[in-house]
C-alpha cells in the first residue's frame, strides 16, 4: 500500500482541465456554453444532457416515434457498452457492423449487409478520435432512408474533411465526461440537421449543481499521480466498463455548463499535446500507425491505440497509464446478448481488436520524454506490437 502514495500511478486518459475554468463555475456571468458550443462547431442546433448516452436514448426514442415500424439500431461491433445501452433505453434491438482490425474504420460489407427496413439508425464513431471517413456510410444509409448518427465522444476538436468531427452525420454526439478531449468529469451535447426533431427533445436544465461542481473539482486532484494509484486501489469500479441500461436521463447542469464554457479555450491546446505525444509513439514504435488511418483528417488521439497482443498488462506498464479498453466485442457481451437484433453477428476484425488492444496516454501529464520512455517499454514487452 506504502507504492500508491510514493510511486507515480499515471492515469490513462485525460482528466486535466484548467483551475480558472473551475473557479468561473462559481461566477454568475460567463457565456452560455450551448451558444459557444454552436459557435465552435458551425451549427445552429444543439442539446446538452446529463450524459451523452442520456441524449442518445432521447433522440432514438424521438426518432422510434416517428417511425414505428423501425425497431434496430445499428452500431460498431466494438464500442463503449454505454451505446448498447442507450438503444435498449429507448426499446430498441442493437444490430452490429464489423471493424477493420487495423485502421478502426466501419467494414462496409457488413455495415451494408445488415441495413434494413428495420433499421432506424447506424451510429458511427471516431474511435480514439482518429476521424472516420463519412462518404460512404452516408450515401449507404441515404439508399435505404436511414439517419446516421455520428458519435464524435472520443473526438471533439478533430477534423475531418475540412470540417469539424461529428458534424458530417444526420445528427451528432460529443461527450464531456472523465477522459475525453474535454474532460469537465459528465455532461454531453447532441447536434442535429433536423430542426422540427431536434425542437421535441428537451432534457431540462438544473439550477446549481454541487454535485456536478464537487465531482469536477475531485477529478482534477484524484487524477494527480501520486494519488491515481490510491483510486484504482479503492473498490470503485473506477474504469470499468458497464452496460447498464437503467441510467437517469437529465439535463446539464449550470455548474458544468460554466465550467465547460471557460475550459473550450483550452482544448486546442490539449489536442495540440496530444497530437504531439502521440507522435512519438508513432515514431518510436516498432510498427508505426497505418498511414492510412491519417489520411483525411487530424485525428485527437484522447489514447493511442497499439494492436500489441493478449494477456495481463505488466505492473510497471500499467503504472504509466497502458490500459486496455472495452474487453469484449459488443456480440461477445452475455449481458448484452438478449438485446441483440439476431445471433448471426459475427464481428471478426471487433473481436480481433477488443482481444489485442492496449492504449498508450497521451495527456497532459505525460512528457514527450515519458512517452519515448513508455514506447521503448512497450517495444521491449511485446516485441513485435502493431498499431
Amino acid at each position: 500500500m506504502i507504492d500508491i502514495f510514493t510511486k507515480s500511478n499515471y492515469p490513462p486518459a485525460e482528466s486535466k482541465i484548467p483551475l480558472y475554468s473551475l473557479a468561473a463555475a462559481l461566477r454568475s456571468s460567463g457565456q452560455d456554453f450551448r451558444q459557444r458550443l454552436r459557435g465552435f462547431l458551425g451549427v445552429e442546433h444543439c442539446v446538452l444532457g446529463s450524459s451523452t448516452r442520456a441524449l442518445l436514448s432521447t433522440l432514438l426514442a424521438r426518432l422510434g416515434e416517428r417511425h414505428r415500424e423501425r425497431d434496430e439500431v445499428l452500431i460498431p461491433g466494438y464500442t463503449c457498452y454505454s451505446v448498447a445501452a442507450a438503444a435498449a433505453r429507448a426499446g430498441l434491438k442493437v444490430g452490429v457492423y464489423d471493424l477493420d482490425p487495423v485502421t478502426f474504420r466501419p467494414d462496409m460489407d457488413t455495415l451494408k449487409g445488415r441495413m434494413s427496413g428495420r433499421t432506424l439508425a447506424v451510429l458511427t464513431q471516431h474511435l480514439f478520435g482518429i476521424p472516420t471517413p463519412m462518404g460512404e456510410v452516408m450515401a449507404a444509409a441515404r439508399e435505404h432512408g436511414i439517419p446516421v448518427i455520428d458519435d464524435a465522444a472520443q473526438a471533439f476538436g478533430g477534423v475531418a474533411g475540412g470540417s469539424p468531427v461529428g458534424t458530417q452525420g444526420d445528427y451528432g454526439l460529443y461527450s464531456f465526461g472523465r477522459g475525453k478531449p474535454l474532460p469537465l468529469g459528465g455532461g454531453g451535447a447532441l447536434i442535429g440537421r433536423d430542426a422540427p426533431l431536434m425542437g421535441t427533445i428537451h432534457m431540462g436544465q438544473k439550477r446549481w449543481d454541487w454535485a456536478g461542481f464537487v465531482q469536477a473539482a475531485m477529478l482534477q486532484a484524484l487524477s494527480h499521480p501520486r494519488v491515481y494509484g490510491l483510486m484504482e486501489a479503492l473498490p470503485l469500479g473506477l474504469g470499468e466498463t458497464v452496460f447498464d441500461p437503467g441510467f437517469t436521463v437529465g439535463g446539464m447542469g449550470v455548474s458544468l455548463q460554466r465550467i465547460g464554457s471557460s475550459a473550450l479555450g483550452s482544448l486546442h491546446r490539449l489536442n495540440a499535446h496530444r497530437r504531439a505525444v502521440s507522435q512519438v509513439y508513432r515514431e518510436r514504435m516498432r510498427n508505426g500507425l497505418d498511414e492510412r488511418v491519417m489520411e483525411g483528417g487530424a485525428p485527437v488521439f484522447p489514447r493511442f491505440p497499439v494492436l500489441a497482443g493478449a494477456g495481463e498488462i505488466p505492473p510497471g506498464l500499467k503504472a504509466l497509464g497502458v490500459r486496455r479498453m472495452y474487453p469484449k466485442a459488443i456480440a461477445d457481451v452475455p449481458v448484452i446478448m438478449p438485446h441483440l437484433a439476431g445471433r448471426d453477428l459475427e464481428t471478426p476484425g471487433a473481436r480481433a481488436i477488443a482481444r489485442t488492444l492496449i492504449t498508450l496516454p497521451t495527456h497532459v501529464r505525460i512528457s514527450t520524454d515519458l512517452a519515448a520512455e513508455i514506447a521503448r517499454q512497450v517495444n521491449t514487452e511485446y516485441g513485435s506490437a502493431r498499431t
